[in-house]
């Protein structure tokens, strides 16, 4: 049980890292010009995606298993359950809105950038968003479910 909390736990925040990094630069994207934001795109987020795949699929997979642990502990099986909805909702968005994004982004290789750059970048940027709040969410719900699960002569 240690061990699989350890995981989802480190994973969890690992997956909140990289969709946090993102909801806290999005005010100053969303002022990029065209030239800015195709350079920004296409240069900065070179890792994320292969670190964010291993981390968010861990995440609830780990998750999962951990739920599966603690079903019989009342107040923090439903906290570790509420934790794998929010990480997992945060990945379906992902894929909902922001994967879409992505495909579309990768084909601008030159200016000026199609009518609807500004849609598909808010598609993108608010995308990221709603996953890094989600993120969020999951994580400080499993951190009180570990929390809640460690005996009182041990706080």
């Amino acid at each position: 049980m240690r061990l699989w909390r350890f995981i989802a736990i480190c994973l969890t925040a690992l997956t909140l890292s990289l969709t946090f990094c993102h909801l806290l630069e999005m005010p100053r994207k969303l002022q990029y010009d065209e030239a800015l934001y195709l350079a920004v795109q296409h240069s900065l987020y070179l890792y994320f995606a292969w670190v964010g795949a291993f981390a968010e699929l861990g995440a609830v997979a780990s998750l999962a298993v951990v739920t599966v642990l603690v079903r019989k502990r009342g107040t923090s099986f439903h906290l570790t359950l509420t934790a794998l909805i929010c990480v997992a909702a945060g990945l379906a968005v992902w894929f909902l809105f922001v994967s879409p994004a992505n495909a579309e982004m990768a084909r601008w290789n030159n200016l000026p950038l199609p009518a609807n750059w500004i849609e598909v970048r808010r598609q993108w940027e608010f995308g990221h968003a709603a996953s890094a709040v989600l993120d969020l969410i999951g994580f400080a719900a499993l951190a009180l479910s570990v929390v809640i699960d460690t005996p009182e002569a041990a706080r």
